[in-house]
Parts: C-alpha cells; sequence; structure tokens
C-alpha cells in the first residue's frame, strides 16, 4: 500500500513538472528560443531539485563515516589495567545538508580519569525526502568491530574498573 502512494506521489511529480514546463515559459513571456531554454533549465531543476539535499548529503554522511568513524588508542593504553566507559556524548553536527548526528564513545583509566581509547558513531534520517520514505528509520556508520576493544581485553577492563 505504501508503495502505491509513493508511486502516485512520484506520478503526481512528474505530471506537475510537465504542467509548469509546459506553462512556465507564458507566464513569463517567453519566445520561442528562450522559453525552450528555460523548459531545458526547468527539467533537470524540477526532477532532481527535491532530492538534491539527499544526494549531496549523502555523499557528506559517507564522507564523514569514511574520514572520523575509526577507533583511536592512546600510546599509553597497553599500561590501562582497569577501564569504565565515560557517558556517551551526543552532538548534532552542524555544516552538513542533511542533519547527522554523533554519538562519542570513551573509555577512561580508571586510576587517572585520562581518556586511552574512544570513537564516535553517526546517524542520519537523510534529506527531506529520505525522512518520509524511511518512516522512522535511519541509516548509520561507526568502526567495524574495533579490533583495539579485542586486543585491550576491554571488557576484563571494564570487570577490574568495577571493582575498584
Amino acid at each position: 500500500m505504501i508503495g502505491f502512494l509513493f508511486l502516485g506521489a512520484a506520478l503526481f511529480w512528474l505530471g506537475f513538472t510537465v504542467y509548469l514546463i509546459i506553462i512556465a515559459p507564458g507566464w513569463l513571456g517567453l519566445k520561442t528560443t528562450t522559453s525552450w531554454l528555460l523548459r531545458l533549465l526547468l527539467v533537470p531543476l524540477l526532477l532532481v531539485g527535491p532530492f538534491m539535499d539527499e544526494i549531496v548529503g549523502r555523499r557528506q554522511f559517507e564522507t564523514l563515516c569514511e574520514e572520523r568513524a575509526v577507533v583511536w588508542v592512546a600510546p599509553n593504553a597497553e599500561k590501562v589495567t582497569a577501564a569504565r566507559k565515560a557517558a556517551t556524548k551526543d552532538e548534532d553536527l552542524s555544516g552538513y545538508w542533511i542533519p547527522i548526528r554523533s554519538r562519542k564513545f570513551e573509555y577512561l583509566d580508571a586510576a587517572s580519569g585520562v581518556p586511552f581509547m574512544g570513537y564516535e558513531a553517526f546517524s542520519t534520517k537523510g534529506g527531506r525526502i529520505a525522512r518520509i520514505a524511511l518512516l522512522g528509520g535511519e541509516h548509520s556508520c561507526s568502526p567495524p568491530a574495533p579490533n583495539a576493544l579485542n586486543h585491550l581485553n576491554i571488557d576484563k577492563l571494564l570487570e577490574q574498573g568495577k571493582t575498584k
């Protein structure tokens, strides 16, 4: 049923685009050559325009994930004997075409309280059209099963941090 609604909306938008392409030059009183130029400009603008935030925003999101969704480990991480998890920090990132949320995870040395390892995870509900299409879902990225977590045996460090 939802598929039919999206198909109906797409057909409506296509019909509306054709209508505007035919009528708009007349509204502006343009002659034949300039009216065809306007029509050529309106086709991509009206058919691709509503999805531009999704197209550009998706590329920005993928680039952000490649650059910042990595695990960082402090040089002295091997010396940590007990750890605790810091409170996660959520932040809405600005400067992107689509709303993107960052969640920072840090692990602290239980003795000194200094962070020795951390990573960021990102999520988005997409652009204007994707927010409707996802029906409340979201896209997210985080580092793949961080080897640093396994190498440092973070679960054991966290257990030891609870007992101290």
